[in-house]
Order: C-alpha cells, then sequence, then structure tokens
C-alpha cells in the first residue's frame, strides 16, 4: 500500500484527470465510484500510519509492540497454520533454512528459540539440537508446541518467558539462539534485557540468530521501534559482536528478500567474554 500512495506523485493531474475520463468510459459509475473509495481510503491510511508512528517516536509510546500486548495478541492468535501464514512461498523457506539456518545451527548442538510461536522453524531445529529449549510469552504457543514436539522429542523442552527474558536457562549453556518473526514485534527497551540475556546464557563462541525490524516501524508491518543501528549499539555495550546482518540472501541463480525494511543479524559471544 505504501508504494502505491507513494507512487502516485508520478503522473501529472493532467494526466491523471484524463486516465480518469477513459476508467469512466470503459468500467462505469459503480466501479469508478468503488475505486474512488479505495483512493482517498488508502491515502487516509497512510497518512494515519505516519501519523501514529510520528506519535510513537515523539512520545516514547510502545504502539502494538509492548509485551502487555505481545502476549494478548498470541495468545488470542489462531495457531493451526503454525505460522506458515507468514511464509511468502515453500521455495522462500526451503531456501531460508539451507542457506541461513542450516549454516548458522550447528547438528548436534544445544538450541535456544525464542517465540516459536506455531513452531514454524522448531521442526528444522529440533532436528540439529542436542537439547532444545523453547521460549514464548504466549501460553497458547507453549502449549501448542508441547503437543505437536514433546512426545517425540524428550530432548525440548517448552517455558513461558515475561517476553525479555530466559527463564531457567542456565549460564553459558548454549550454542546457538534463534528467533524469526518474533523481535521485529518487541521494541528496544525489551530489547536491551534480551541482549543481557544473550550475554549471559550463550557458551563463549555461541552466536544469537535475530531476525528483527530495522527501521523503526517506518515501512509498515506494524513493527517495533527498533532499528538496526540501535542493534548494533545494544550489542556493543554488552561486549557482544555482529558477524554479518542481511536483508537477502542468494541462492544459485534466485535472491530472496525480507520485508517491512526487516534484516536477520548474526551475533556473536566473543569466546573470552565471560557472564557478569
Amino acid at each position: 500500500m505504501k508504494d502505491v500512495v507513494e507512487n502516485r506523485k508520478r503522473i501529472s493531474l493532467a494526466r491523471k484527470l484524463k486516465l480518469a475520463s477513459l476508467v469512466w468510459r470503459e468500467n462505469g459509475l459503480r466501479w469508478c465510484a468503488t475505486l474512488l473509495t479505495y483512493y482517498f481510503a488508502s491515502k487516509l491510511a497512510e497518512r494515519s500510519y505516519a501519523s501514529m508512528d510520528r506519535l510513537r517516536r515523539t512520545r516514547g509510546i510502545p504502539g502494538l509492540n509492548s509485551a502487555a500486548l505481545n502476549k494478548e495478541i498470541w495468545e488470542a492468535w489462531d495457531w493451526s497454520a503454525r505460522g506458515e501464514e507468514w511464509t511468502p512461498s515453500p521455495e522462500w523457506k526451503d531456501s531460508l533454512l539451507r542457506c541461513v539456518l542450516q549454516r548458522e545451527v550447528a547438528p548436534g548442538t544445544d538450541v535456544l528459540e525464542i517465540g516459536p510461536g506455531g513452531g514454524r522453524w522448531t521442526g528444522p531445529l529440533l532436528q540439529r539440537a542436542r537439547r532444545y529449549v523453547g521460549i514464548d510469552i504466549s501460553a497458547a504457543c507453549i502449549e501448542h508446541c508441547r503437543q505437536i514436539f514433546g512426545a517425540a522429542h524428550p530432548q525440548a523442552t517448552f517455558t513461558l518467558g515475561a517476553g525479555s527474558d530466559l527463564p531457567g536457562v542456565a549460564n553459558s549453556s548454549i550454542d546457538t539462539i534463534w528467533s524469526f518473526d518474533a523481535f521485529v514485534h518487541i521494541n528496544r527497551s525489551e530489547v536491551e534485557r534480551y541482549a543481557d540475556e544473550f550475554a549471559r546464557v550463550l557458551k563463549p563462541g555461541g552466536v544469537a540468530v535475530i531476525h528483527h525490524g530495522a527501521v523503526g516501524g517506518a515501512e509498515g508491518g506494524w513493527r517495533s521501534n527498533l532499528t538496526a543501528g540501535a542493534l548494533q549499539e545494544i550489542v556493543t555495550a554488552r561486549g557482544l559482536q555482529i558477524s554479518r546482518s542481511f536483508d537477502r540472501w542468494a541462492d544459485g541463480g534466485t535472491v530472496h528478500t525480507l520485508t517491512y525494511g526487516d534484516r536477520v543479524t548474526v551475533i556473536c559471544k566473543p569466546v573470552e567474554l565471560q557472564p557478569a
């Protein structure tokens, strides 16, 4: 919607009037009236979103991304699709598994997933994990994942969290943290507390692979106020390091992308960094 609205300025008013006349002749009154409604409604939606974003920034309010709202939203969500409603295509997901998950999550390691949701990535993670811990803010997600994965995977534990912590996870006990489609809805204040937890629970040399918003919600998608620059500051302040960060990846002759200005960032715990 955002691109459609912005691109209208590329046609002059005179040309728009000429186009309107042609559209009228070819489609009739009813269709044109509906088009006009769409035209003004989409423009109003664009301005409303910009106003909400401006208020969130100037007043320091959480928008739809507070921990309390995240808990309520994901408790109420219908997880029967297991999170696949956010998968653009099977090819996109297969490529992400090969080029990102399998590259960063070594087989036979201790894995922690933040925000497993409906289990969209949990199955592939369990295939590689010696020990798996899934932590989610939603009790509905925890119960859903226990029902799907619990019996067949005794190495898996699912735990309820507060949206900024990793309860019950021992210091320096995790090789890889994985989180996809969760941090895009987590505001900076909660990300800072999660980063404290990364430094605590990762083994020296361990990594956190985090899919997150990077433009503070400017591209829509109800993203949080987190930016790529803010994440860099948060990571550096805790003695962690970013090894790579990307918004697209090449797989053979195809380039796959993330939406809404999102990125995947791989955060490393240096070997010499010990928990406080």
